[in-house]
């Protein structure tokens, strides 16, 4: 799912584990789009903690 790229901007473990369980969440809920939008919604407030280079940092 691109974990490489998580692990770039700096997530660990814990958000990793948030992001699973939202993963989880939607397929569960396949067919609830309210839901989709709040968890697309927390998910992007989460991504928005860390960075995105534009180039390596070493």
């Amino acid at each position: 799912i691109g974990s490489p790229a998580l692990t770039a901007r700096g997530m660990k473990e814990k958000e990793f584990e948030i992001i699973a369980n939202k993963i989880c969440d939607v397929l569960d809920n396949i067919e609830d789009t309210t839901l989709h939008a709040k968890i697309n919604k927390e998910l992007e407030e989460l991504a928005s903690n860390f960075v995105i280079y534009n180039q390596s940092t070493f």
